[in-house]
């Protein structure tokens, strides 16, 4: 540092030289969210484009109405059916790099070594985007007003949840990474999910469609439940993407048994 750049720094600090300072307009949060993202709302360290920013920031201050104000708690269970059936449910699912020039999700590199490959065949990111449910192999995501059919196992890997039948048959559900089913209920799969702090219960049929309705007491009973079991013999193979598998026993609503979930993951 020369000596002029040091007789300016002390004078500022004894009040001797007056520098006119930009204040800015923008308040501490919008500061530090361009500190963590150059584009606003989106997750740090990610690969995130503007819009993705917007539609995530839009779902953060929804989930934050609904979880602290008075009306918008009432509003819950109503809005949330509605916003969901139109845009989907923020979820997380592995996918394959190039999924960021169609889709372009967020995108964060993958804790699982596996897939950290130099194969770009085999290579796997962990992505986040607003996902509706499964269609016939496809699942299908919203971006604003675009929607997105995907095939399964290509591009996109969402994790399943195998449901195995007193009478050995087999029902396969898709849930967003990392949330777990809770019970069962007729022919469906309810599980707890969560984003923002907010928790909702997803039912997701066997042709792969989703609804979501707001959390209700009493699930601990469920979770507590579920109890780790040795997989059946007609456990079914470990899907692209996931390492190894698990089962557990899962109830029905009404308390009952109902049979076995089978599970999968990638790493711990």
């Amino acid at each position: 540092m020369d000596i002029l750049h040091r007789k300016v720094i002390k004078l500022i600090s004894l009040g001797l030289l007056l520098v006119p300072f930009a204040v800015s307009a923008k308040s501490p949060l919008e500061q530090l969210d361009e500190i963590i993202h150059t584009n606003k709302g989106c997750p740090e360290n990610s690969e995130c484009d503007a819009e993705m920013g917007v539609l995530l920031d839009q779902w953060k201050r929804l989930a934050q109405r609904w979880l602290t104000d008075d009306k918008g708690r009432a509003l819950y269970p109503r809005e949330l059916a509605l916003v969901t059936n139109k845009r989907g449910w923020p979820s997380e699912f592995y996918a394959r790099p190039s999924v960021s020039s169609t889709l372009a999700p967020v995108i964060h590199s993958s804790s699982c070594p596996q897939h950290r490959s130099k194969d770009p065949t085999e290579t796997l990111v962990k992505a986040r985007a607003f996902l509706k449910g499964i269609n016939d192999g496809h699942a299908v995501f919203t971006k604003g007003t675009a929607e997105f059919r995907l095939k399964l196992n290509e591009s996109i890997f969402i994790q399943q949840a195998v449901f195995h039948a007193a009478d050995k048959s087999l029902r396969t559900f898709y849930l967003p990474l990392g949330e777990k089913p809770v019970y069962m209920e007729g022919e469906n799969l309810v599980a707890l999910v969560e984003s923002e702090d907010l928790y909702a219960l997803l039912t997701a049929t066997p042709q792969g469609r989703w609804t979501f309705s707001a959390g209700e007491a009493g699930v601990s009973q469920y979770l507590d439940a579920l109890e780790e079991v040795p997989c059946p013999k007609e456990a079914v193979e470990i899907p692209m993407g996931f390492q190894k598998t698990y089962c557990q026993k899962i109830m029905k609503r009404d308390g009952t048994a109902a049979g076995i979930v089978q599970l999968f993951w990638a790493c711990q």
